[in-house]
């Protein structure tokens, strides 16, 4: 049994060998596709010209997302200061303004779907 500890002791080290997984039909038929796509693109063999980076972004850049945080940061932020200063009572008046307006969100993409 070992007592709890403040200091992390060293564990063991084990030799973990990770065996690595061939499939010569997976392998035959990358062949066959990569030589089928040069003889497409009109490339006998090796290419003169050095392979190009691409630094494009893969994702847009959704500016909305900031403001939706700042809406719901403020949201939570006056919810607090609503139930220091009326206690729980705040809880069901925003209640009655979210759910409503929830509601009436909902209806309007429902109805552009049809």
């Amino acid at each position: 049994m070992r007592f709890p500890s403040l200091f992390r002791l060293p564990k063991h080290q084990q030799f973990v060998i990770k065996p690595r997984y061939y499939d010569p039909v997976k392998e035959e038929i990358k062949e066959r596709t990569e030589r089928m796509k040069e003889r497409m693109d009109g490339k006998g063999g090796e290419s003169s010209q050095p392979t190009k980076i691409n630094f494009k972004r893969k994702a847009k850049y959704a500016p909305a997302t900031s403001m939706i945080q700042l809406a719901i940061a403020s949201l939570l932020g006056l919810m607090v200061l609503g139930w220091l200063q009326f206690g729980n009572e705040v809880f069901y008046y925003i209640l009655w303004i979210i759910v409503p307006a929830y509601l009436i969100y909902r209806l309007k993409s429902f109805r552009r779907r049809k």
